[in-house]
């Protein structure tokens, strides 16, 4: 992490500040038992705001989020970001199409994902997305931690794979941006902690002690940096 980039907080409590979390059913608390009260979220601070969703993408979630700082105001937004294989596309009437390979609804989306969509396409993507809302936060002066749920995924662990010429485009635009990897630095694998996950080694979603465990850090980043 980049203590330059969040030196505007120190001495910002958690009791005195506004805090917004954005991000996807992980950030809404799917899986846990009592989702209102074992979300992460409300582990950080009960009186926060939750713009969680389940299924959607990144590009949903910074669309969303900016969308909702024009209305109000918050001091610190906790950016989880999600999974890079979901997409959102704008239709020729200007509707809003939200693509995910978990749940194929048209022809269309199947031969999507098929034929046209690549693992350089949702990474790149994830990135970009990434500078976007950096850029912004940046512009607007608004301060911010982001995670990412890599789900230790190669594409996000081994760019360099991915890529003829190393890095992608916008992962370079990204390597100064600060962000914390919600799997490889805080969950830790499956098959060694299951208890972090909602259903152990099949599990996707963090369990009670997956969400505990990130409210720590988010907790750790805010006051201690």
């Amino acid at each position: 992490m980049d203590k330059s980039h969040y030196a505007a907080w120190r001495g910002l409590s958690l009791t005195q500040s506004s805090l917004l979390f954005s991000g996807c059913s992980i950030t809404w608390g799917d899986e846990l038992h009592n989702r209102l009260s074992e979300r992460f979220s409300n582990l950080v601070s009960p009186r926060s705001v939750n713009l969680g969703e389940c299924g959607v993408s990144n590009d949903h979630i910074v669309r969303n989020t900016i969308d909702w700082l024009g209305k109000m105001s918050v001091d610190i937004v906790v950016m989880q970001f999600t999974v890079h294989q979901r997409l959102e596309l704008f239709g020729e009437e200007g509707n809003i199409e939200r693509l995910t390979p978990q749940k194929i609804r048209t022809k269309k989306e199947e031969v999507y994902y098929k034929d046209v969509y690549t693992d350089q396409i949702g990474v790149e993507n994830l990135w970009k997305n990434l500078f976007l809302w950096d850029s912004y936060c940046k512009n607007s002066g608004q301060k911010y931690i982001a995670l990412i749920a890599d789900h230790y995924d190669d594409a996000i662990r081994f760019p360099d794979r991915m890529f003829e010429k190393g890095y992608g485009h916008w992962r370079k635009l990204c390597k100064d941006i600060p962000r914390t990897m919600l799997n490889m630095e805080i969950l830790g694998l499956m098959r060694q902690y299951p208890q972090h996950y909602a259903q152990g080694v099949r599990g996707g979603h963090p369990s009670a002690k997956g969400h505990q465990k990130i409210a720590d850090k988010v907790k750790e980043l805010i006051e201690h940096i």
